[in-house]
């Protein structure tokens, strides 16, 4: 192998005009070829003749031993005797087959009919199975390993374990120098590595999107490829739609600038409904034809829809759901109406023609329970939760599940990112390397406490679906594990472009040149957290998902005593509205229950009047006054009295008109008090017992009134 240098050897193509090429054999050419002994000669005069020198410079270039392009030369100058003119003058069948014939020495042979007779295509011989041969002789040992030198080292630069890099891209490397015809780096293309992927096996072709890292990582190409060799959505099939129909729908298609999956989504909302189009109203074949009457059919036929209904599938086959042939969910209902009355929004903003109808009214979405779309953000069980926050601030190497090839520091710092922040998934994974910023000064409270310098971080969020980029305040801690992950994240890794802004950034949780994929959080992270907390993946609230997170943290920052305020807490989360807020401010279960025995006991205290005038004491001390309403009860152990429920009738009793009752009301001695009033179950039956005494107390207001 060829020591790496410093300097970048350079590569030219073998100039052929260098060379004296004449198109047949001289006299003596001739001779000297006719006898074994006359060609061994020829490749051992000084200097070489015209005949054998591009050969002997093609083969010193290449890196093959001595000995093996004697062999092949030999074979060359025998093949020019017997056809009796120059090798450069051979057709391409001619080389072929010598290539096919020669076993020792086929990547030498490849390289000569490569040269000098445009034989660009060596990966169809037979038995090539290490193309890095065929490489390094076509283009020079040298350059070759200089080439793969280089990408080797910008790999382990950006994670990838440097022992075994040779061997994953080196034959990678060479067949995309010999596709390519050109060996240098800086002359790939994406569209040379989408046609070699595209032409390998599925477990061959990985290294393909393993080079475009390090492409892009030297500048080479924008940004780095997938890592399987499939370059787009799968077309839908558009059996059974009118093809007017199929047009407008791929050129909305075409037009939309949504996010790639929510453009194919609506995409396939749209077929859909040209399915039903082609079923029910075949006289409609485009928007222009719709009316209110269609309007008003599409969406009752969408209310009785079941799953699977109008199901387009894939040029993979039709998947079944597992909930096939029940009633479509509300939410689905609601996307169906929504993905086509933006169709039809479009397709008049645009220019492309006039509606019979208004999109906004004809096409709303029913406020029904069939078509409503509840928000149900779902917390996760207190007790569990908690254990997730101490498991992501206490992960261990041999926490990481085995088939995981990110960094202990990576997983680490966004596990407690999603515990502490509160961040949507996809906000998380587009976090860049400089989204966190320490508390630099002090804050100085409204009440004149100060929040000494240190105390908080400020975590930088990319914009998202509801909100513009912000920053909030998360603790302390956060900084500390994303630190950790800077200092051993890889530097050396391309700038990506931001899906969602379009912008060149350097994200944060990015390793082998490529952002972690968006089901880290739910297949890696949270399993990974649940192992090392003891709990399950699942709690009262079904699986625990990276969004049942994010509602956590934000309900407990509401639920705590003097917590966030509601407009608070829509900034912090980056909501748009309050009413999004509002979702996850809804009070739990055993707080509610907490609140209702509060409350219920509150609700059986009673007023009491404690007169402390010593005249009205008694041998049970102060006099104590129950406020009924309309009557005070004088009996000091009425909250314990059998008979309260019948109090009016009792001799205890002293109505409010009375005038030692307005006296004791005007009383400024007289200090009020809550007594709880224990309620018995047979209270029923103490009134049926007492109705007689309620009885007798009327005719005594009857009959004696108050003067």
């Amino acid at each position: 192998m060829i020591p790496h240098t410093q300097t970048e050897s350079r590569w030219r193509p073998l100039d052929m005009t260098a060379y004296r090429l004449e198109t047949s054999l001289n006299s003596d050419e001739r001779t000297a070829l006719a006898s074994p002994h006359g060609r061994s000669g020829m490749l051992k005069m000084k200097p070489l003749p015209d005949l054998i020198r591009p050969l002997t410079d093609i083969a010193a270039g290449s890196g093959c031993s001595g000995k093996i392009a004697e062999l092949v030369i030999a074979r060359l100058v025998r093949e020019m005797h017997a056809a009796g003119t120059p090798c450069w003058c051979w057709t391409q069948e001619r080389w072929l087959t010598l290539c096919r014939e020669v076993r020792e020495g086929r990547p030498l042979m490849a390289a000569f009919a490569w040269h000098l007779a445009g034989f660009h295509d060596p990966l169809s011989l037979p038995d090539i199975r290490k193309p890095a041969l065929y490489a390094a002789a076509i283009f020079g040992q040298t350059f070759y390993y200089h080439e793969l030198q280089r990408l080797t080292d910008t790999l382990t630069s950006l994670g990838y374990a440097p022992a075994s890099q040779k061997n994953h891209v080196s034959g990678i490397l060479a067949t995309l120098m010999i596709v390519n015809r050109d060996p240098r780096l800086e002359t790939f293309t994406p569209e040379l590595l989408w046609q070699v992927q595209s032409g390998m096996e599925a477990g061959t072709s990985r290294y393909v999107g393993r080079v475009s890292h390090a492409l892009a990582a030297l500048g080479i190409i924008s940004a780095p490829m997938r890592m399987r060799n499939y370059t787009k959505w799968y077309e839908k099939p558009v059996e059974g739609i009118d093809p007017a129909g199929v047009r407008w729908c791929r050129r909305w298609r075409e037009t939309s600038v949504l996010r790639p999956r929510t453009r194919e989504t609506q995409y396939s909302f749209a077929l859909r409904c040209g399915l039903w189009l082609a079923r029910e109203h075949p006289e409609v074949r485009e928007p222009a034809d719709w009316t209110m009457e269609t309007c008003a059919s599409f969406i009752a036929t969408v209310g009785r829809m079941n799953v699977d209904e109008l199901q387009l599938g894939t040029e993979r086959g039709t998947r079944k759901s597992m909930r096939s042939g029940e009633p479509m969910m509300p939410h689905s209902r609601a996307n169906f109406i929504y993905s086509l009355r933006r169709f039809m929004i479009d397709y008049e903003n645009w220019g492309w023609g006039r509606l019979r109808f208004s999109p906004a009214r004809h096409l709303s979405t029913p406020d029904t329970p069939l078509f409503r779309r509840g928000v149900n953000p779902r917390v996760i069980d207190d007790p569990v939760w908690l254990k997730l926050i101490w498991a992501s601030l206490n992960l261990r190497q041999e926490d990481l599940l085995t088939e995981i090839h990110y960094p202990l520091a990576m997983l680490q710092a966004m596990a407690v990112v999603w515990t502490h922040a509160g961040l949507r998934k996809s906000e998380l994974l587009r976090l860049a390397t400089g989204c966190i910023a320490p508390q630099a000064d002090d804050i100085v409270k409204e009440d004149g406490s100060i929040i000494p310098a240190g105390t908080l971080c400020y975590l930088h969020i990319p914009a998202g679906k509801t909100s513009k980029a912000f920053v909030k305040p998360v603790a302390v801690v956060v900084k500390k594990y994303v630190d950790l992950w800077l200092d051993e994240r890889p530097a050396e890794q391309a700038m990506l472009a931001d899906e969602r802004t379009g912008e060149k950034v350097r994200f944060l949780f990015q390793y082998r040149g490529k952002p972690a994929g968006s089901a880290i959080l739910n297949r890696t992270v949270i399993p990974m957290l649940c192992a090392r907390a003891g709990v399950p993946l699942q709690d009262s609230g079904g699986t625990i998902t990276s969004h049942r997170g994010r509602a956590s943290a934000v309900t407990a920052l509401a639920s705590v005593p003097q917590g966030m305020s509601l407009y608070e807490l829509m900034q912090w989360t980056g909501h748009a509205t309050p009413q999004s807020t509002m979702h996850y401010l809804r009070i739990r279960p055993t707080q509610l229950a907490a609140s209702f025995v509060k409350a219920d006991r509150v609700a059986h205290m009673i007023s009491v009047l404690i007169d402390h005038d010593p005249e009205a004491a008694s041998l049970t001390g102060p006099a104590t006054y129950y406020d009924l309403g309309e009557s005070y009860c004088t009996n000091p152990f009425w909250s314990s009295c059998q008979h309260r429920m019948a109090c009016i009738g009792c001799d205890f009793n002293l109505l409010k008109q009375s005038a030692r009752g307005l006296i004791l009301e005007s009383k400024a001695s007289v200090r009020r008090y809550l007594e709880e009033v224990p309620l018995t179950p047979d209270e029923k039956s103490i009134v049926e017992q007492d109705a007689v005494k309620l009885d007798q107390a009327l005719e005594k207001l009857i009959v004696k009134p108050f003067k």
